[in-house]
């Protein structure tokens, strides 16, 4: 932000009646500085992947593979990385893996390192959403962030995750409580409201300066307007305010609930980035282990789990390609609500690393190559980043890892959003950033 030297005390009595709430206002417009606030967000599906899922080509040359083919159409917002490898200890492929996609090795998830890093700047340090139901040996857990080796229970119905988001858009405990989706969109009506009468009054007093003083006070409503896009942008018929029914929203979300559920999580996430509530946040699609029956569109999968452990060059793995290209296509949506918010000279995407994951890859090279019907290896596990995360990198790109673990394209993100590390997780998994 430039140093621009203002009266205060000038411009407050000029204002008359919106002189209260000017006066903080003009403190924390003035506070802000030029670094852009990042955000990241986390996605994470259970079973594995077909093994087929890598892109061909390189950097900007790549082919998406069908299990991403919905991503085509953001591909330019994209890094889609190869031969990346989800590090994991021995044992259960599944039970492994679910402490270490977002654990990284250690007992104390990624995301919530980030929120720790963050802590302070939003008024909920992170948000954590959990779809599905997990079981068998891969282990019945809450979601996929943990706090010292303890899963976090993670919000599982549509209208708990908005009211969490809401009651914090609404001052919290002083506000109004947020009983229905409506509630919640007036408090933010009533917020945005209120900066816009300060903006009209502040316009007002504009018209009584001269050009050296008008000047500044162009600069002062210019972050006023700032200010109202970190609250959030009113909400318009396509948001989360309008979208979500009440009836469905009681319901804990269950695999087969995805078709109606998952779009209201994502419009939450968003408007909680938008609205600056938080961050971090993450969302789990089925846990470590799930065996659902999942029944959709394209998609006839009568027990997910058992289908991840079937012949991936036959039909088991034609669906669970068609299951992989649903999660992208919902990645997409996410990716595309993002890009619709302004956040400064940018778009919410552009100041976002939101990362698309599943815990390992497919059952080894397929049914002609050293099939393993009872694991899913860690190599070729698909991963996807949307966003430069203020940019700290360059988009629209296919990056070989070479085998590299996970680990290190958090140390990227880590360091997009100001951590000063060179390891994240376990430092023997670690080599160093991974994104150039």
């Amino acid at each position: 932000m430039r140093n621009v030297k203002f009266s205060r005390r000038t411009m407050l009595r000029g204002l008359g009646y919106g002189t209260v709430f000017c006066s903080g206002l003009f403190d924390n417009v003035y506070a802000q500085t030029v670094p852009r606030i990042t955000r990241v967000a986390m996605f994470g599906y259970a079973n594995g992947s077909q093994y087929q899922s890598e892109p061909t080509g390189s950097d900007r040359n790549f082919v998406l593979k069908p299990h991403m083919a919905p991503l085509e159409a953001v591909r330019d917002d994209i890094l889609v990385f190869k031969n990346l490898t989800l590090a994991r200890d021995p044992g259960n492929a599944h039970r492994s893996a679910s402490y270490s996609v977002f654990g990284l090795g250690v007992p104390t998830s990624i995301d919530q390192e980030f929120a720790r890093f963050l802590n302070g700047t939003t008024p909920l340090a992170s948000l954590e959403i959990a779809v599905g139901q997990t079981s068998g040996d891969g282990g019945v857990i809450p979601g996929l962030s943990q706090v010292d080796g303890k899963f976090i229970p993670s919000v599982k119905n549509p209208l708990a995750a908005y009211q969490r988001i809401a009651d914090r858009i609404s001052g919290g405990a002083s506000g109004t409580p947020m009983n229905t989706p409506s509630a919640a969109e007036q408090a933010l009506l009533r917020r945005q409201s209120v900066l816009d009468f300060i903006k009209e009054d502040v316009r007002s007093f504009r018209g009584r300066l001269g050009p050296e003083e008008g000047a500044k006070m162009d600069f002062y409503l210019d972050s006023l307007r700032t200010l109202e896009r970190d609250l959030g942008e009113k909400p318009s018929s396509s948001s989360s305010c309008t979208k979500l029914d009440p009836p469905l929203l009681s319901k804990d979300t269950m695999m087969n609930d995805m078709p109606e559920h998952s779009r209201l999580y994502l419009d939450i996430m968003a408007m909680a980035f938008a609205c600056n509530i938080t961050r971090v946040a993450t969302m789990m699609w089925g846990g470590g282990e799930n065996n659902e029956a999942i029944k959709f569109g394209d998609i006839d999968i009568s027990a997910w789990h058992s289908v991840s452990h079937g012949d991936p060059d036959g039909a088991a793995g034609q669906q669970i390609i068609r299951l992989q290209a649903y999660f992208a296509g919902e990645f997409r949506y996410f990716i595309e609500k993002l890009k619709g918010f302004s956040d400064g000279e940018f778009s919410l995407l552009d100041n976002t690393a939101a990362v698309l994951c599943t815990q390992n890859g497919s059952s080894q090279l397929g049914s002609n190559q050293n099939f393993a019907e009872t694991d899913h290896p860690p190599q070729h596990a698909p991963f996807v980043v949307a966003g430069s995360c203020g940019g700290a990198w360059t988009t629209g790109r296919v990056i070989d890892a070479g085998g590299r673990n996970h680990n290190d394209l958090y140390v990227s993100i880590a360091r997009a959003i100001g951590m000063d590390v060179t390891s994240v997780g376990r430092g023997a998994w670690c080599r160093g950033p991974l994104i150039a």
